[in-house]
């Protein structure tokens, strides 16, 4: 289907305009392009259509209908004067707003677009889409400027409205403090909608966000590198030995809510960098982002954070902690210890004092149809209180641990004995020291099950559908902008589903499957229709639809049986539906 219908005037629309009602929301399941310059009623459009064959536009619903209620739904979040921050005001008279470098990015991020090459061919020279950012129809064909346009040796169809060298030595300009601001303003504002639940349990991780030695660092230095022992990305044997590899880029701390599926709060420093540097900083960043309409009330930490200073501050700050120990620490013997004994003590029908024994089964169904199986998976775990933990405070170390005065400090544990069905073994038995004074053990370990989760539904997402580590320039700031505004898109877009989800029934009937999946929704649910203009109104509807309408008669097996009045019955519309039809 071709992008236009008919010849059209291309018409620019000003960034700024007047606010739709919240009453209008529940009748915009695509909106009008300039972000509501005109007011929907399918009704009279459709009316005034059939009664004079004319129209006064007709634009395809694609990509250009998402990202303008999406504009819209950052506008009514309140949330638009942080992308209008972003200006470091470097430039010296500008010819457009720099806005439009922050919408262009906004657009690649959440399209999915992998590279800046990439950018020019998906959206740049899409008519619509830079309507949507302020370029009329002649900008996007032979561009804003003349720039370059002598030393074109070759013809071209569609030049485009800018390059995107101009976005990228644009956009990389934006300082980390200004970036920064954007996106905790963005979480405060999502906050404020009530997307979050009263009672937040995180999930704490860094990721690595790897680049190559020839970036361009800020102050000139080299670019950030560490070795380390990784398997090689060879599918066919997932238990492939570990080879020592030099790692260069640098490292994004992120605090994760699995219920909304944002990230409340990140950091980012060099690759080598510790774990445990930015930790407390970024987790009390999410508590300040939310404070007011939320409270942090547990974190889920992986073995890269054992840090006795670190847990003990976070713990002070009335914050719950789970965190696996390592097995070759003191605690994980003696947890695991108390464990086999208050086991073996179940299977004679007793208990042992200060521990818990738990069994969970479930029935989980591996395979479909006839090859269907169920399987009953059995974890086992046991609760161990009051466990002694000399490197647990203040100091975040044991060399007053043989001091006579040395009081340890105590801590829960949960000792898994049988992970999902999982063959037993002394190594495999995970310890997770925890502060929270529930007497449950499964509270400890479905916390901490759920740490997980930020791997598959934030990292992973973010570098293979966001494209996190496909920078708009092989520099330090590439990184730095790209890491913000790929966590900024993935805070909005889920803002943006869960205020979707309670104003459009097709999306409450949706599946929540990540970003791929939604953007193939919305493919699916805008193919084939188009947008009318029409007296200050528009209208939605299907291509043939408007055919039909318009006089034309349509063979398709989908249109032979419409007509005129069944369509317009379809609509709710009459010819006399109030509209100027002139």
């Amino acid at each position: 289907m071709c992008s236009r219908l008919v010849p059209i005037r291309a018409p620019t629309y000003p960034l700024a305009r007047t606010e739709p009602t919240r009453d209008d929301q529940p009748a915009r399941p695509a909106e009008a392009f300039a972000w509501n310059t005109a007011t929907r009623d399918d009704a009279k459009v459709l009316s005034a259509v059939y009664a004079t064959r004319a129209m006064d536009d007709v634009l395809v619903v694609n990509q250009a209908a998402f990202f303008d209620e999406l504009m819209h739904y950052v506008r009514e979040l309140g949330a638009w004067p942080l992308l209008e921050s972003l200006d470091p005001g470097l430039r010296a008279g500008p010819i457009y707003p720099f806005v439009r470098f922050v919408l262009l990015t906004i657009m690649r991020c959440v399209s999915g677009v992998a590279s800046m090459l990439a950018m020019h061919d998906l959206l740049l020279t899409d008519e619509t889409l830079m309507a949507l950012v302020g370029f009329n129809a002649l900008q996007v064909r032979d561009g804003t400027t003349a720039r370059g346009s002598s030393r074109r040796t070759e013809p071209i169809e569609v030049r485009g409205a800018l390059s995107y060298e101009t976005v990228a030595d644009n956009i990389v300009s934006i300082g980390p403090e200004r970036l920064a601001a954007m996106f905790n303003g963005a979480i405060r504002c999502l906050a404020a909608q009530g997307v979050f639940p009263v009672q937040l349990d995180v999930a704490l991780d860094t990721t690595d966000d790897e680049a190559t030695p020839t970036y361009k660092t800020d102050d000139g230095r080299e670019v950030p590198r560490v070795t380390r022992e990784k398997r090689p990305d060879v599918r066919a044997n997932r238990h492939a030995r570990k080879v020592e590899v030099t790692v260069f880029g640098w490292k994004v701390w992120i605090v994760w809510e699995a219920t909304s599926k944002i990230p409340l709060a990140i950091r980012i420093d060099g690759i080598n960098e510790p774990d445990n540097k930015h930790a407390l900083a970024v987790l009390r960043q999410a508590c300040e982002n939310v404070r007011g309409y939320a409270t942090v009330r547990s974190v889920a930490l992986d073995r890269g954070f054992i840090d006795g200073k670190l847990v003990w501050a976070i713990e002070q700050d009335g914050i719950y902690v789970y965190m696996p120990a390592r097995s070759n620490m003191n605690v994980t013997s003696d947890a695991r210890e108390i464990a086999r004994r208050a086991e073996a003590a179940h299977g004679r029908g007793e208990k042992v004092e200060g521990a818990v024994y738990r069994e969970r089964t479930e029935k989980v169904t591996r395979g479909s149809g006839k090859n269907a199986k169920v399987e009953t998976r059995t974890t086992t775990v046991v609760g161990v209180r009051a466990l002694p933990c000399d490197w647990w405070g203040p100091d975040g170390d044991t060399h007053k641990a043989n001091a006579k005065s040395f009081e340890p400090h105590t801590v829960r544990a949960t000792v898994v004995l049988r992970w999902d069905g999982a063959p037993k073994g002394a190594e495999k038995e995970v310890v997770i020291l925890t502060t929270d004074p529930s007497d449950d053990p499964f509270d400890a370990f479905d916390r901490y099950d759920d740490r997980s989760l930020i791997e598959n539904s934030c990292n992973r997402e973010a570098k293979e559908s966001w494209f996190l580590e496909r920078h708009p320039k092989r520099s330090e700031a590439g990184v730095r902008v790209q890491a913000y505004f790929v966590f900024f898109c993935m805070a909005i877009v889920a803002g943006f589903r869960a205020y979707k989800s309670k104003t459009d029934e097709a999306a409450r009937r949706g599946q929540d499957t990540g970003i791929s999946r939604y953007r193939r929704e919305l493919a699916r649910k805008n193919r084939d229709k188009v947008i009318v203009f029409k007296g200050g109104y528009y209208a939605l509807l299907l291509a043939n639809e408007l055919m039909v309408l318009a006089g034309m008669r349509v063979q398709t097996p989908f249109a032979e049986q419409d007509t005129p009045q069944s369509i317009l019955a379809r609509y709710g519309a009459t010819l006399q539906a109030g509209i100027d039809t002139s």
